[in-house]
C-alpha cells in the first residue's frame, strides 16, 4: 500500500501488557498509519471471549475502514461483528478509535478506554467515560475525586457486543506540532493520575520510550489489569532527514529546554 499524506505526517508508537496479576491478555491494538487508523479494544467476557472480542471488533474496524466507511459508521460494524461472534456465549470490548486525515482526526469511543490530548504544558481529555462512576459525577451524586477510587469505578454502561444500536461518543480536532495523542484502556488510566500520564509525555526522548514508561509505571503502581497504550504525534521533519526520537524531541522537549 502506498505511504498516504497522513502517514508521512505523523509519527506512532504502540505497546500492550498483560499487567501483573493476569496471565492472559485481553486488550488488542490497531495501527494502521497507511488508513490514518489507530484503536484499542479492551475485551470482556473472561479469558476467551474477551481476546476474541476486541480481535474481532479491531479486525472489523479495519475492514470497513479499508472499504471506505466513515469512523462511526465504522464503529457499528464492528460492533455487528462482535455481536456476531458472541453467540450464546456472552462477549463485549471498548473502543477507542482515532481516524486521521493529514493532521485533522475523529475519535470515536465506547465504554472507558480514553484518549488524551497531551503538551508539554498540560494534558487534556478528549473521551468521556460510559460509565456507572461517570453518569454519577454527571448527575451531581459523585465527585471525581471519589469516583478514582470507588467500588464501581469499572462498570461501564455501554460496550461492543452488547447492544445495538450502540451509543458511540464522538469528537474530532486537530493535532498541533507540540502534542500527542494518547489512547490507552482503563489499565492505564486506573494507575496513574493524568499528571504522571502528562509528566511521562514530557519527558520521554522517543515515542517508543515513552510508551514502555507508561507501561512500566503502570505496573509499578499495581498493574492489576492489562495496560495498553499508544501515543501518536506530528512529524516535524521530513523522515529522511532525522530520526524518530530526534523528531519527538523537538517536537515536545525542545521548547522545555529553551
Amino acid at each position: 500500500m502506498q505511504p498516504t499524506l497522513t502517514d508521512s505526517l505523523l509519527d506512532h508508537a504502540g505497546i500492550s501488557s498483560p499487567g501483573r496479576r493476569r496471565s492472559h491478555n485481553e486488550d488488542a491494538l490497531l495501527c494502521a498509519p497507511a488508513l490514518g487508523l489507530w484503536a484499542i479494544a479492551d475485551g470482556m467476557g473472561g479469558h476467551q471471549c474477551g481476546e476474541v472480542a476486541s480481535s474481532v471488533a479491531l479486525e472489523a474496524l479495519q475492514r470497513a475502514i479499508e472499504a471506505g466507511e466513515p469512523l462511526e459508521p465504522a464503529v457499528h460494524l464492528a460492533n455487528q461483528a462482535v455481536l456476531n461472534a458472541a453467540g450464546d456465549d456472552g462477549m463485549g470490548t471498548t473502543l477507542v478509535a482515532a481516524q486521521f486525515h493529514g493532521v485533522d482526526f475523529e475519535l470515536a469511543w465506547v465504554g472507558d478506554s480514553r484518549a488524551y490530548l497531551v503538551s508539554a504544558t498540560g494534558i487534556e481529555q478528549l473521551t468521556r467515560d460510559h460509565s456507572w462512576v461517570q453518569m454519577m459525577i454527571d448527575a451531581g451524586e459523585l465527585k471525581p475525586a471519589e469516583a478514582e477510587g470507588h467500588a464501581w469505578r469499572n462498570i461501564i454502561l455501554h460496550c461492543l457486543g452488547r447492544e445495538e444500536p450502540l451509543e458511540i461518543g464522538f469528537t474530532c480536532g486537530t493535532l498541533k506540532p507540540d502534542e500527542l495523542l494518547l489512547l490507552c484502556s482503563d489499565g492505564l488510566t486506573n494507575e496513574l493520575t493524568d499528571a504522571q500520564i502528562q509528566a511521562s509525555c514530557t519527558f520521554a526522548d522517543t515515542l517508543e520510550n515513552l510508551v514502555e514508561q507508561l507501561i512500566a509505571q503502570a505496573n509499578e503502581h499495581g498493574g492489576r489489569d492489562n495496560i495498553s497504550c499508544i501515543v501518536i504525534g506530528r512529524t516535524a521533519t521530513p523522515p529522511a532527514t532525522e530520526s524518530r526520537g530526534r523528531r519527538f524531541i523537538n517536537m515536545l522537549l525542545k521548547p522545555l529546554k529553551s
